[in-house]
């Protein structure tokens, strides 16, 4: 199986606080268990990550400190050329020319949720994925936490429009009102004294 860079990065990084099994993994990448078997084997076999037995339970992956030291290389700063080929997309049609690099690390809303959510239910009826494809790419949704990981939900179709996290101010005029009531409510305690 070839390498995959990309995917190899993406499992430094789970593993950066804490050993998982490669069960996890796959739960947490959305990759299919061969080729998450292949990176974690490519890993192990250049020493930055290494195999923990487990008495009774499937054998843990902890990174090792030369894993650590690749940790630098963020995929995200690749050249938008290799990084295209290794989403099998151009880096137009997964926007990151539109986003700035704050923004692809926002964590996701409920909101955000919603809308990639409907997105998604819009692709499958379209056809342009299958009820199982559907099923897999709501699960790595859910378990999406920034909007960069958002990239392996929607790889290989638009990216939804997303709000724009300076713009929402829903909650300014609620605040205001409720310190306006609080402050009357001192004023006219203190005046009973």
């Amino acid at each position: 199986m070839a390498k995959d860079p990309f995917l190899e990065q993406a499992l430094l990084k789970h593993l950066q606080f804490a050993p998982l099994s490669r069960a996890e993994l796959v739960r947490r990448t959305g990759a299919a268990d061969q080729r998450v078997q292949a990176a974690l084997d490519e890993l192990v076999r250049r020493t930055h990550v290494v195999r923990r037995p487990q008495d009774g339970l499937p054998e843990d992956y902890e990174l090792t400190p030369a894993g650590s030291g690749q940790l630098t290389a963020d995929p995200e700063e690749l050249p938008f050329k290799v990084m295209g080929k290794l989403f099998g997309a151009s880096a137009s049609e997964l926007k990151l020319v539109a986003e700035s690099g704050d923004e692809r690390k926002l964590l996701l809303s409920d909101d955000d949720r919603t809308v990639c959510a409907n997105a998604l239910a819009h692709q499958f009826a379209l056809g342009r994925i299958d009820k199982d494809e559907h099923a897999r790419r709501t699960d790595l949704l859910f378990a999406a936490r920034v909007r960069a990981e958002l990239y392996a939900v929607f790889e290989g179709l638009p990216l939804p429009e997303l709000a724009d996290p300076a713009a929402d101010r829903s909650w300014v005029l609620p605040f205001v009102l409720s310190l306006a009531v609080l402050f009357a409510v001192v004023l006219v305690l203190s005046q009973l004294n």
